[in-house]
């Protein structure tokens, strides 16, 4: 569901640049396309690159809103929303366990104007921005361009927004014993992301594509490469 005051239509025909946390939202220069709307996810307010930026719309997943030694979200946090006047995502499916938190009633009650609830048919553990760029699809764009949906190679390549995270979560690895799985999970996303595309006549690319960790390369460079143009720019 959306509010009252999110304006579905804004988004129709436009170019959004969807931003995740994976090494290649810092690798490449996505910032010299253009486009009209940044949607992120998460830690985004870390990331250097985008500290002056605004950023239309955000997914936040249920880390943020358990209980600790805070009632309320991370102030950083709190700040950013409320300079860019950012919609918020806030999805069922993975985030129903924190509704009774104190943190997330605290949230709502700020920012319940602002929250779009939504989920996707799409689920797999290739994270938050795969889904946001279904959400984006949604809203009937011209372009959609994805950056920093990775997955991991295995080395020592740095999150672009959690500069004390290497690589994918521990959680992750604890699930599923290695990468392989996830790094299979954005190949799948590619490919779901590819046919919606086409059922709703949206140009897609994938902006990490060729570099070691985007493991959706493998597909998006086979059925929706890059232009020569967005190469030049991105260096």
């Amino acid at each position: 569901t959306f509010p009252d005051n999110f304006n579905v239509e804004k988004y129709k025909d436009k170019k959004i640049m969807v931003i995740g946390g994976g090494p290649t939202t810092n690798a490449v220069k996505w910032e010299n396309l253009d486009y009209d709307f940044i949607f992120s996810c998460n830690q985004y307010y870390l990331c250097n690159k985008m500290l002056d930026m605004n950023v239309d719309v955000i997914t936040l997943i249920n880390r943020f809103f358990r209980d600790d030694d805070s009632t309320e979200i991370d102030k950083e946090l709190r700040d950013r929303l409320d300079r860019d006047n950012t919609f918020i995502g806030i999805e069922p499916y993975h985030s129903q366990e924190i509704y009774n938190t104190t943190k997330f009633q605290n949230f709502l009650e700020k920012y319940e104007d602002r929250c779009l609830f939504f989920n996707t048919t799409f689920q797999n553990k290739s994270g938050a921005a795969p889904r946001l760029a279904i959400l984006a699809a949604v809203l009937q764009p011209k372009v959609i361009y994805t950056v920093g949906i990775d997955g991991h190679k295995g080395g020592e390549t740095l999150h672009s927004f959690d500069k004390n995270q290497i690589g994918p979560r521990d959680g992750w690895h604890k699930v599923y014993g290695s990468n392989n799985v996830v790094n299979q999970h954005h190949i799948d996303f590619a490919e779901y992301l590819y046919e919606l595309s086409k059922e709703l006549d949206i140009e897609i690319y994938n902006l990490g594509a060729g570099h070691e960790d985007n493991m959706a390369s493998v597909f998006s460079e086979e059925n929706y490469p890059l232009t020569d143009e967005i190469k030049g720019l991105l260096k």
